[in-house]
Parts: structure tokens; C-alpha cells; sequence
């Protein structure tokens, strides 16, 4: 078979896809198989998508605060930029700044109100390592006036604080002495003081700088915190290029040069724990519709199930002309992998419009839009998800098509193979010299009971007539001339014996199955025209007897009396006889 087609189960697969069943049943089953895959393939792309437009959102609001790469010793102390191996950064190629900051908590205070806040102190080249300027929200930027100092503090401690960009009072920073003694009578004489005057507020819509980050001078900070002037507690560095392959060579230039002693942080890193909990959150969501996913793949197994109950016929067919057991199961195999493929494909295409009509026309919004960042669900389809989606789906589909196909059994030992489907698509020319009366060789096959519901044994019959032969070594027909073929003759025992047989489907003894044709494929009873080891007709037989007039030591008399119809409707009787030797069979 596979010698006239070389992908033969992925046609017969393929027509059987989109081909009427047997049972209505299983269309419906089939059908709500591939929708169910495919619904849950477009909400995985939807979700997926969604995660990936939120995370890209928080991505861009840190970044207009983070630098590209941050440097700080690995134990969180200050450490002095005028000694190496820091000194070295500001000569290195790559780099278009390096901004100083000192960072450190200390009590903030305005009138009746005061709180802890991380104080930020900057020193001129912060605004080329953050983009300060599109995240105030209030007032302006400025740390220095030329008189006064200044800061910028988020929108959520100038809330708590009760201030904003227009109040003319200064703002009070308390911290606890730090290299002298502390008077025990007298707390309060041991805390450092200093004032700032409000600039602006700015707004990163992340609570870690909104709720407690205050922006001053590194000047101010370094009085108030009692270090010099070169102390720093991290280095912010802006590099040339924002590539990110030209990130990762400069982040490991620049952990080569300090040593083990500092780590450089990327903005990833610097905010590890957040985008952490968002991988989580994506993987758990994925996790999640994937069980979904594995409830809708029953209805493939249920589907292909049915679909080999129906096919059973198809299945013997197959056999007789010489598809073995692991052919079959291909085409199952295949059967069901097509179901989920049809289905993701089409869950691909769906999910992947609707994710591109919500990023152009916001279809989902977040409420009014006034109380979010955005107005609309923010989304950014990846190639990367919609891989690692397709390959979930097939995945699955495989092993749900593997299970009921592993449990096809052929229950036929097949003897013959002579017939090629690639090559049963019948002439329909008329056999030469008319129908044999006489055949000169006959073999017979036992199946055993193969049939559960039938306790009757089933033997199959080939007879050939005059001029045609059978070519075990090369599993074909040879020659020209008529093979009579009836699949499925039900007997008392395991081989023919003595008696009157009749046509029909119960599967009683002394019966056999009568011609059916299945899609242009005949089964049961048939008569085939062979020329030159070729098919060139074939006759479905619908009636008829056969009587059993000897089997003893192998030998074989027969007499038949067949039916069948014409092209143009007429019925027509068909009588002929075989007496001669029973040829080797098999039992299985």
C-alpha cells in the first residue's frame, strides 16, 4: 500500500475528517471537539497576551525611574567612586553617563505630619539616567535652585505629608548621627537636620516610589547622612546603545572590572521580585487552562472512539488489501491529531484577531479610564506564546488521538496482499470474456472470533480463476483473471464446513456478510477484474448461496449462486463452482 502512496494514513485520515459518518453522533462529537480546542486555545493566547501587555506596562513605568544598570556593593554599603576599580568606569567605552546617588531612610517632617521615607540624593547627570521630567506630575524638577534646595518627592507621600508643589513651607529631614555618640538625656540633639523646599511631585504608579521615595540633592544627602563627597551607595549608568545584546556585553564588562565585591542590576534585576511574581502569575494561568485544555481533549477521545466503532468495517477492508496493524492506527493516530490541529489552528487565528482588535480599538476598558493608568486592557501578542501554545495543543492532541488508536486490533491473519488502494479507483471497463463459471485456486483464512458480540468463528474465502495467481513473496496478484473475494464467512468452527450457506448481517453460522460499498470502497463480498497484475474493475455482490459440498483432507467443493446489480439497476444472477485443493491457510 504504501508503495502507491508513501503518506497514505494522513489522506485516509484527512478524508475521514471532513467525510459524513455512519452515526450522525459523531460529527456532533467531532464538531464540539475542535471548538472546544479551539476556545481554549484563543483564551490562552488572550490571556497570555494580557499578561504580557500588563508586564510591558509596569516595564515602562519603572523604567522612567530605574536606570538602564545599576551598580552597588553586594553587602548595600557606600563605597567611594575616586578609588578602583570604580574609578575605571568613567573611561570605559560604552558608557554615555554616570549618575551618583545616595540613598538612605530618615524621618520626613512638615508641620504635624511626618513619616520614614527613602531619601534619594542626585547629583546633576540623574536626569540622563531617568526620564524624571515625564513623570512629574506637579510643579517641576529641580533639586537646587542656586539658593535653596530643592526636591521632588511621589504623589503618595505628599499626600501623607498633606503638601503639594505650590506650598511655600520647607519640608524637614531627620536622621540619626552617624559617627558621633548618641546623648541619652538629650535624643533629639543626636539627629542630623536638614530642609528642602518642594519642586514638584512625580507619579511611577508603583507604590515602592509613590508612597516613599523623596528626591533631594546628593549634597544635602551627604550632610544629612555625615559622608563626604565622593561616597555613593550605587552608581546609575546610561550606556550608549540600549540594545539589549549591548547591555548584557556592558553589564559583563563592567562585573569584570569591579570584581565579586559589586553586582551590576539591570532593570529586570532591579525590580526581581515583581517581575518574579508576574512569571508566576503567567505560568499559574497557563497551568490552569492547560487542565482546561485536557478536559476538552476527552471529547477527542471520545470522538475517535466512536469514529473506529464506526470505521470497523473500513478497518477489516484495509487489512484484506494490506495495511497492517501499525498503518492502521496511523490513520487514527492521525485522525485525532487533525481534530486538535484543526482546532488550534483555528484558536490561533481567532485568538490572535481578537488580542490585535483589542490592542488598536480598546473593545475591553478598565472602568471610565479615570482611574487607571490606561483606559483599556493593555495586550502584546509574542511569538514565543503563540509557539509555546501550538506545541501545548499538538501535544495534547497526540496523546489524546494516541490512546483510543493503540487499542485497534486487527483480527484478521492476512495472507494475501495483492490490492493497492492508490490503485482502486476502478476503470469501470467491461471484463473481457464474461464471468468465470470455474475457479482453479482457493485459500482460506480462520480469524478466530474475532467479533465480541458474535460467538460464531469467522473464516474469509479468495478464489481465483484461471490466469491469475497470488505472488506471496511480492504480496500481489499476478496475471489476469477474476478473484472472488467474501470477507467474513461465519462458521460453526474454526474452518469451512459441509453445509448450505446464505447471505446476511447477524452473523449466525452458515452466513456470510453480503457487498456493501462504504465511499467508493467495497466490503463483504466482491468480485475484482484483474489484467496484467492490475485492478481494473470491481463488482459488489449483494446475494446470494454457497454450498459446501466437501472440505475433507483440504479438499474443497463449491458451488455458488450470486447476485448483483448494474450500473443501470437490472439484477443479475452469477452460478459458479470450485472443486479442487484448499491452499495452506493460517489460523490466528
Amino acid at each position: 500500500m504504501s508503495c502507491c502512496m508513501p503518506n497514505l494514513h494522513s489522506y485516509i485520515a484527512w478524508r475521514y475528517l471532513f467525510s459524513r459518518k455512519g452515526h450522525n453522533a459523531i460529527n456532533i462529537v467531532t464538531g464540539v471537539s475542535t471548538v472546544a480546542v479551539a476556545v481554549v486555545t484563543a483564551a490562552m493566547v488572550c490571556v497570555l497576551s494580557v499578561m504580557n501587555g500588563f508586564g510591558t506596562l509596569v516595564e515602562h513605568m519603572f523604567s522612567e525611574f530605574d536606570p538602564v544598570l545599576l551598580v552597588e556593593r553586594t553587602d548595600g554599603q557606600a563605597f567611594r567612586t575616586d578609588t578602583l576599580p570604580v574609578s575605571t568606569l568613567y573611561a570605559m567605552d560604552g558608557i554615555d553617563g554616570i549618575s551618583s546617588q545616595l540613598e538612605q531612610t530618615a524621618l520626613v517632617r512638615y508641620k504635624d505630619h511626618q513619616l520614614p521615607a527613602r531619601i534619594l540624593g542626585v547629583d546633576s547627570l540623574f536626569t540622563r539616567t531617568a526620564h524624571i521630567d515625564s513623570i512629574i506630575n506637579d510643579g517641576f524638577y529641580s533639586v537646587w535652585d542656586g539658593a535653596f534646595d530643592r526636591t521632588v518627592l511621589g504623589r503618595g507621600l505628599a499626600s501623607q505629608l498633606g503638601v503639594n508643589a505650590h506650598f511655600v513651607g520647607a519640608l524637614h529631614l531627620y536622621a540619626p548621627t552617624r559617627t558621633g555618640s548618641i546623648n541619652m538625656l538629650r535624643p533629639d540633639l543626636s539627629l542630623r537636620h536638614e530642609h528642602a523646599f518642594i519642586a514638584g511631585t512625580f507619579a511611577v504608579n508603583q507604590i515602592e516610589y509613590d508612597d516613599q521615595v523623596m528626591v533631594v540633592g546628593i549634597d544635602l544627602a551627604r550632610r544629612l547622612f555625615e559622608y563626604d563627597s565622593c561616597s555613593v551607595t550605587a552608581l546609575r549608568i546610561q550606556p550608549k546603545n540600549e540594545k539589549k545584546s549591548e547591555i548584557i556585553n556592558l553589564k559583563s564588562q563592567i562585573s569584570k572590572t569591579l570584581g565579586p565585591s559589586f553586582h551590576v542590576l539591570d532593570r529586570y534585576e532591579q525590580q526581581a521580585d515583581f517581575f518574579r511574581i508576574l512569571r508566576i502569575e503567567k505560568w499559574l494561568t497557563v497551568l490552569l487552562l492547560f487542565f482546561i485544555l485536557l478536559i476538552a481533549s476527552f471529547n477527542i477521545i471520545g470522538s475517535l472512539s466512536m469514529l473506529i466503532i464506526d470505521k470497523t468495517e473500513d478497518i477489516r477492508i484495509l487489512s484484506h488489501l494490506g495495511a497492517d496493524e501499525p498503518t492502521i492506527r496511523r490513520i487514527f493516530l492521525c485522525e485525532g491529531w487533525l481534530i486538535s490541529s484543526l482546532g488550534a489552528l483555528i484558536g490561533l487565528l481567532v485568538g490572535v484577531l481578537l488580542c490585535l482588535g483589542q490592542q488598536y480599538f480598546g473593545w475591553l476598558t478598565l472602568g471610565n479610564g479615570m482611574d487607571y493608568v490606561i483606559s483599556a486592557y493593555p495586550v502584546e501578542v509574542q511569538t514565543g506564546d503563540i509557539l509555546l501554545v501550538a506545541a501545548i495543543v499538538l501535544l495534547l492532541g497526540l496523546v489524546a488521538a494516541w490512546y483510543p488508536s493503540r487499542k485497534i486490533r486487527i483480527p484478521v491473519a492476512v495472507l494475501l496482499l495483492g490490492i493497492s488502494l492508490a490503485s482502486c479507483t476502478p476503470t469501470h471497463r467491461a471484463p473481457r470474456g464474461g464471468l468465470p463459471t470455474e475457479y482453479t485456486e482457493a485459500w482460506q483464512t480462520s480469524y478466530g472470533h474475532c467479533y465480541d458480540s458474535i460467538p460464531s468463528a469467522v473464516v474469509s474465502l479468495d478464489l481465483y480463476s484461471d490466469g491469475l495467481s497470488v505472488d506471496n513473496e511480492e504480496h500481489r496478484m499476478v496475471g489476469t483473471g477474476y478473484n472472488l473475494y467474501l470477507s467474513d464467512i461465519f462458521v460453526p468452527d474454526s474452518l469451512l464446513s459441509v453445509g448450505t450457506y446464505r447471505s446476511a448481517t447477524g452473523g449466525e453460522p452458515y452466513t456470510f456478510l453480503p457487498g456493501r460499498n462504504w465511499d467508493g470502497t467495497p466490503t463483504g463480498m466482491y468480485l475484482l477484474y484483474v489484467e496484467e497484475g492490475q485492478l481494473q474493475s470491481i463488482q459488489v455482490l449483494d446475494s446470494g448461496t454457497m454450498v459446501v459440498r466437501d472440505t475433507t483432507n483440504r479438499l474443497l467443493d463449491l458451488q455458488f449462486t450470486l447476485y448483483y446489480h448494474n450500473a443501470y439497476g437490472y439484477r443479475y444472477q452469477y452460478t459458479t463452482h470450485y472443486q479442487g485443493l484448499l491452499l495452506p491457510w493460517q489460523k490466528r
